[in-house]
């Protein structure tokens, strides 16, 4: 790293071959030709052991020999090659533009040149020197910038912070790569990375070699570094890149790995993050940045954490997520469009993704799920706790539900998930356009057997309201060797009772579309409520027969029986009853009914429109369950319209003919 290309070389000996002849012929060589030389192919001359061995080439003989000039010195008419240190040269009280100085300290080897210009430039160790007599000598390179160079010793004791902070601000200053060579780099505060200057390039050599940066000794978990990397986030950052390095914790010692709010156009790859206290990468408002091939295990608190609204276009492509204490991805704040595809998701206590709020479109896909969520994610409101491999909620509070904000085009398909402690794989309270679970693989290693549920959700009575619209989950299985150990559900629904859902536009596959509910004409009073009469109305609604309430403020209930002797393939299966109503006044409304669960609702319309009212229930293993539906109202004078009433499994949907 560092040093020059191979092409330059090719046309440095090129030149050089040209000249041979006039140098045995005891002709100078050309001063320009010289500082080409030593500025370009430096590191090849000292490599080569010329410098150290003090040779020299001579300006008048016809050989490479000739006199040593000051045990270290090589020259060639008037213009050398001084072998020297760091603290030779600030202690400089000559200097000549036209000599290169190599200086030999370990792990900062290079060569710099006397610049006269420059009368300003601060000593950065790395890359300007500057003696006590005001000269500035700059290093003369090429391609990355080296930590060492700035005085980093990754000895595994020493604090690097400020030759790393340095090494920073040099590469900032002209957008330079910044390389870390295999070491143990320690810090006792964070490296600032300033966003409003040049993007750089941070480099290592890699997981197996080992560019380590880690929390110093003297740094507590009580009294953490906030960060190996932050971000002053004084504007968005813009096309930076983090490779090839790990950055390690030290039990709690480091906040985060790297932290910023404000990121677009940056690439986090082959990194490793392990042992932060809140997360391993917190990453904010922003567009189109990818994480890729990277590992944050063993994390004390989440692996990947938004920190601000505006995630957008995200990328998390064949990352490892791995046995962090917390939530693996936790979508803390909205935001437009996060695919998450390739990854392992493994042994995450809370849960492996976690989406707060509005994320549209939300693509989860071929990724490895096991074990997550065995700790659980504790919610408020409802007091329950969720095991769950991704869990989707839609409100600015996390741990209280609600579909205030609700994430939209979700598609969770083609991963192979390990079930373990997890009680469902997705948890989804709040999805606004579609949700799509689909060719999923289950398999259990583990005893006793277990239902495990394709799909938890709600109703609108969980939490301050759940809701999700046009779900479609087809194409999920068990492999065939481990369906005695793991019962896959497609859907399992929580508080149902006095409920409204949008389950009637959910399709599963394999769920016949069968109507079970008889003719209207055929209802009769399942639960007498307060009188009334049912019967045939002159209206048509979209060429349907249509029915009308009437007769009572709160009519009795009028609906059928079902027995389950007589359809037992509803045992056990989630149903829902749905009609279309129109209030024929203000203040009136309709209500369905179930035996099991009472009353849906009792809210009136807000309009006098056909609206379409469904209930969702749990039909028992066996026994009878009543379905039916009610005008509530004030007033025993107004009416209540309803045709097309069915009851159906959720999983076979009902074609809306109006706009709810």
């Amino acid at each position: 790293m560092g040093g020059i290309a191979m092409e330059d070389n090719r046309n440095l000996e090129e030149e050089m071959a040209s000249t041979g002849e006039e140098h045995r012929q005891g002709r100078a060589m050309d001063r320009r030709l010289l500082l080409k030389t030593l500025g370009m192919a430096g590191a090849a001359i000292a490599a080569g052991g010329l410098i150290r061995q003090g040779a020299e080439v001579s300006a008048q003989g016809s050989t490479v020999t000739g006199a040593v000039y000051g045990g270290g010195t090589l020259c060639a008419s008037g213009n050398c090659v001084i072998n020297t240190t760091i603290a030779e040269l600030r202690g400089a009280t000559a200097a000549d533009p036209d000599h290169v100085h190599f200086v030999r300290d370990a792990g900062q080897e290079g060569h710099f040149r006397y610049d006269p210009a420059d009368t300003t430039s601060a000593d950065n160790t790395g890359t300007v020197l500057v003696a006590g007599s005001g000269y500035r000598f700059k290093r003369l390179y090429s391609g990355a910038l080296n930590v060492k160079w700035f005085g980093a010793k990754g000895d595994g004791s020493s604090d690097d912070a400020a030759a790393i902070q340095a090494a920073v601000d040099a590469a900032q200053n002209r957008g330079d790569t910044l390389y870390f060579p295999t070491a143990d780099y320690m810090i006792t505060v964070p490296i600032v990375i300033g966003a409003s200057k040049r993007s750089i390039r941070i480099v290592g050599d890699g997981f197996q070699k080992g560019s380590w940066i880690r929390a110093h000794s003297s740094v507590t978990p009580t009294s953490p570094i906030k960060a190996a990397f932050v971000f002053d986030d004084t504007r968005v950052a813009e096309r930076f890149e983090f490779s090839d390095i790990v950055i390690q914790g030290e039990t709690g010692k480091l906040e985060y790995g790297i932290y910023t709010k404000k990121i677009s156009h940056s690439l986090f790859r082959r990194i490793r993050i392990v042992q932060t206290k809140i997360a391993a990468l917190a990453i904010g408002y922003g567009w189109c940045n990818d994480i890729e091939t990277c590992e944050f295990s063993f994390n004390f608190g989440d692996a990947i954490l938004f920190t601000a609204d505006n995630v957008n276009m995200l990328n998390i492509i064949n990352t490892k997520l791995f046995a962090n204490e917390g939530i693996a991805i936790n979508m803390a704040y909205y935001t437009l469009g996060t695919r998450i595809s390739g990854c392992s998701i493994e042994d995450n206590k809370v849960c492996g993704v976690f989406a707060k709020m509005l994320n549209s479109p939300l693509n989860i896909t071929e990724n490895y799920f096991e074990n997550n969520g065995e700790v659980g994610y504790q919610l408020q409101n409802p007091n329950r706790l969720v095991r769950s491999c991704i869990i989707v909620n839609g409100n600015t509070t996390a741990n209280i539900i609600a579909n205030t904000y609700p994430s939209g085009a979700i598609r969770i398909a083609n991963n192979l998930i390990s079930v373990s402690a997890d009680e469902s794989f997705v948890t989804c309270y709040s999805a606004g356009s579609s949700m799509e679970i689909a060719n999923n693989t289950f398999v259990r290693y583990k005893t006793p057997a277990v239902s495990y549920a394709a799909l938890r959700t709600g109703t609108s009575k969980t939490g301050l309201g759940a809701k999700v619209n046009h779900v479609r989950i087809y194409g999920n299985g068990v492999w065939e060797n481990h369906k005695s150990a793991l019962q896959l559900r497609p859907i399992w629904v929580e508080d149902m009772a006095q409920s409204t859902t949008l389950l009637h536009y959910a399709w599963i596959q394999g769920v016949p579309g069968a109507q079970y509910a008889p003719d209207p004409s055929l209802f009769t009073v399942v639960s007498a409520a307060g009188g009334g009469i049912l019967s045939p109305s002159a209206v048509k609604f979209n060429g349907h027969d249509v029915y009308e309430l009437a007769g009572s403020a709160n009519t009795d209930v009028f609906g059928f029986t079902i027995d389950l002797a007589d359809y037992p393939r509803l045992a056990g299966k989630y149903v829902y009853i749905a009609f279309y109503a129109k209030a024929q006044a203000a203040s009136t409304g309709a209500a369905a009914y179930s035996s099991q669960l009472g009353m849906s609702t009792t809210a009136y319309a807000p309009d006098t429109s056909w609206r379409l009212i469904s209930y969702t229930d749990l039909m028992p293993a066996s026994g009878t369950v009543s379905f039916g539906l009610r005008k509530i109202s004030v007033s025993a004078a107004s009416s209540l319209l309803i045709s097309l009433p069915v009851l159906k499994e959720i999983g076979a949907p009902t074609d809306s003919l109006v706009e709810n």
